[in-house]
C-alpha cells in the first residue's frame, strides 16, 4: 500500500498563522520534505518548528531547489525531486511536503504533485493562508469589496498590460524586479489613479509595511507582496 504526499501550506510567517489541519498531518507524517538543503534557512520550517517542535525529530529530505526560467532543466529538477520521494511513498511512508503559503499558488509542490499523480500515488493538499491575504491584513486593508475583482500577477508578465485590468492587482514575489515595478507604479500613484502597499516578509519579525510605490526600497527582498487598489 502507497503513502501519501501531503502537500502542506505553512502560510506566510507567522507561525499562530498555521491550521490545526496542517499541524495534525506534519505530526502524523512519516517523513518531512524540504524545499531547501539547509534547514536552518529553509522558511517553511522554521515557520512550522515553534508549533510543532517535535519536527526535529522527524526524517527529513531537504534538497535546494534552482531558481530557473529554463523549462528543459527545470523539468530535470522537478523529476530529480521526485525521484528523491518516489521510492518512500511506493513503500508506504506518508510524506509531508512544506511550503510557504499555501501549495496551490507559485509552489514547488505542484509539480511533485503532478508526477506522482502519474504514478497513481495519492495527493492530498492542506491549505495555508496566502501571503497576499496575511498581506491584506497586515497592512489593514480589504482586497476586493462588493464586485470588485481580484488578479494574482505573477511580476513576470506582461505588467504594462496587467496593470489595465480592472480592480486589485496583487504582484507575488516581487522583490527581484522591484525596479522595473516601480517605473510603472509611480507615474500611476502620482496621477492619483491607484494606491499602493507592499508587504514584506508578511508575519515575521522581520515584516515591513510599505504604503506608497515611491518608498519601496530598490533592495527589496525576494518575499515581497505588492497590492495595488485602484482610486
Amino acid at each position: 500500500m502507497a503513502g501519501v504526499l501531503f502537500g502542506i501550506g505553512v502560510g506566510p510567517g507567522d507561525p499562530e498563522m498555521l491550521t490545526l489541519k496542517a499541524v495534525k498531518a506534519i505530526k502524523e507524517a512519516d517523513v518531512i520534505c524540504l524545499p531547501k538543503a539547509d534547514k536552518d534557512k529553509c522558511r517553511a520550517y522554521q515557520i512550522a518548528l515553534p508549533v510543532v517542535p517535535e519536527i526535529r525529530y522527524k526524517k527529513t529530505i531537504s534538497l535546494d531547489f534552482e531558481m530557473t526560467k529554463d523549462e528543459v532543466r527545470l523539468a530535470t529538477i522537478h523529476k530529480e525531486f521526485y525521484e528523491k520521494y518516489k521510492q518512500l511513498l511506493l513503500d508506504g511512508y506518508n510524506l509531508a511536503f512544506l511550503t510557504i503559503g499555501d501549495p496551490t499558488i507559485y509552489s514547488t509542490f505542484g509539480h511533485i504533485m503532478k508526477l506522482a499523480k502519474k504514478d497513481g500515488i495519492e495527493v492530498e493538499i492542506i491549505n495555508g493562508i496566502t501571503s497576499f491575504t496575511g498581506s491584506a491584513a497586515s497592512a489593514g486593508i480589504l482586497l476586493s469589496e462588493s464586485e470588485e475583482n481580484i488578479h494574482i500577477i505573477s511580476g513576470q508578465g506582461n505588467l504594462d498590460e496587467e496593470l489595465k485590468l480592472s480592480g486589485t492587482k496583487i504582484i507575488m514575489k516581487s522583490g527581484r524586479n522591484i525596479s522595473s515595478i516601480k517605473e510603472r507604479l509611480i507615474p500611476l500613484e502620482e496621477a492619483g489613479k491607484i494606491i499602493v502597499y507592499a508587504v514584506v516578509d508578511c508575519g515575521m519579525e522581520t515584516e515591513q509595511i510599505y504604503n506608497s510605490a515611491m518608498t519601496i526600497p530598490e533592495d527589496s527582498k525576494y518575499m515581497m507582496t505588492i497590492i495595488i487598489k485602484e482610486k
